[in-house]
């Protein structure tokens, strides 16, 4: 696991832009105060200390005087901010496809102890962002503002600029700036809820983009997680990943069988696993998922051979899992339009 919490410089640079662009604010004093290096800003790829960077979120909002800088921050979101992940999600072939890599690559944007999930129910589908630690006080509230003004902000940049949220849902209580919230997000926003999140319309979710590009979206999928990789090559669900994609075809790709691979005990695999979050069901599924619909989209192998090359008895148990995981058969999911391709 990171010896240090981390976060995507690129996150200060954009403080640093909104202070000065937005609010005449100079932002050097404010890093400064903060313990962040400005000259590496401008650095790719470079991360700053969570701790330092809860710092910035505090000193930056003081320096301008705005509760809702947060809102302020979120709203000049471009792409680069969120590095490769924020061209995959332009390249994304559904909005919910967007949010599904946001939840897989979350540690490329912090390693903060945040959890993301998204789940569907009632005809809507919610993220939310559970931080299992608290940082410096205040600080998560005005990142979470600006986190969740990003995700609207890059939603209406992939699809069009009057999309929207269905609901909003945050810890903080509500105050006087209620309104600033209703109108930035352009939907009801509730406050003094158990968690924060964020909620949209399933078809709104689930609709086709104009910048569906699958190489674009692969590629830039690539860099993401090489370089989450880069940041601790080391992690024991990296490593599982790895073996799957390479055991997954002799169907001999079992938790024993991974264990007996890494020279560990089931037992302590497990351990290690779950120390960082995850088990071993989670990640293969995951894996299995984005090798199925890479493969189909790419139509280079005909559904048996997929279902191989997964670890699949068979074709239908394959086809059975497919529509599990995206709502779509094999077949439908590959003729889906792709107009940006």
């Amino acid at each position: 696991m990171l010896h240090e919490r981390t976060t995507i410089a690129a996150a200060a640079r954009l403080i640093g832009e909104t202070l000065r662009t937005q609010y005449a604010v100079d932002p050097a004093p404010v890093f400064v105060k903060a313990g962040i290096d400005a000259t590496r800003l401008d650095v790719s790829g470079a991360r700053y200390p969570w701790a330092s960077m809860q710092r910035l979120w505090l000193e930056a909002a003081g320096a301008c005087g705005d509760p809702c800088f947060g809102l302020s921050v979120g709203r000049n979101i471009r792409p680069t901010t969120f590095h490769a992940l924020g061209f995959s999600w332009l390249a994304s072939r559904t909005l919910l496809e967007s949010l599904e890599r946001l939840v897989r690559y979350t540690r490329l944007l912090t390693t903060a102890p945040v959890q993301l999930s998204l789940k569907e129910s009632d005809g809507q589908w919610t993220l939310a962002d559970r931080v299992m630690q608290r940082g410096i006080p205040g600080a998560d509230d005005i990142s979470v503002d600006a986190f969740l003004m990003a995700i609207v902000g890059l939603c209406r940049q992939a699809s069009n600029k009057h999309f929207c949220p269905a609901e909003v849902h945050l810890r903080k209580a509500s105050g006087e700036h209620a309104d600033t919230y209703i109108r930035s997000f352009e939907c009801p926003v509730y406050f003094g809820a158990d968690v924060d999140s964020i909620s949209f319309d399933k078809n709104a979710l689930e609709a086709p983009l104009p910048g569906d590009n699958l190489e674009l979206a692969l590629v830039n999928d690539r860099i993401a997680e090489e370089y989450i990789e880069a940041l601790d090559p080391s992690t024991v669900s990296t490593s599982v990943r790895k073996l799957l994609v390479e055991l997954l075809p002799s169907g001999d790709a079992n938790q024993q069988a991974i264990a007996k691979q890494m020279n560990r005990s089931l037992s302590t695999l497990q351990r290690q696993l779950a120390a960082e979050g995850t088990n071993y069901k989670d990640i293969r599924e995951q894996t299995r998922r984005e090798l199925a619909e890479q493969y189909v989209r790419e139509g280079r192998y005909s559904l048996s051979q997929i279902a191989y090359l997964l670890g699949f008895s068979d074709q239908s148990n394959f086809s059975r899992a497919f529509r599990r995981w995206t709502g779509h058969s094999p077949g439908n999911y590959a003729r889906a339009p792709r107009t940006g391709a």
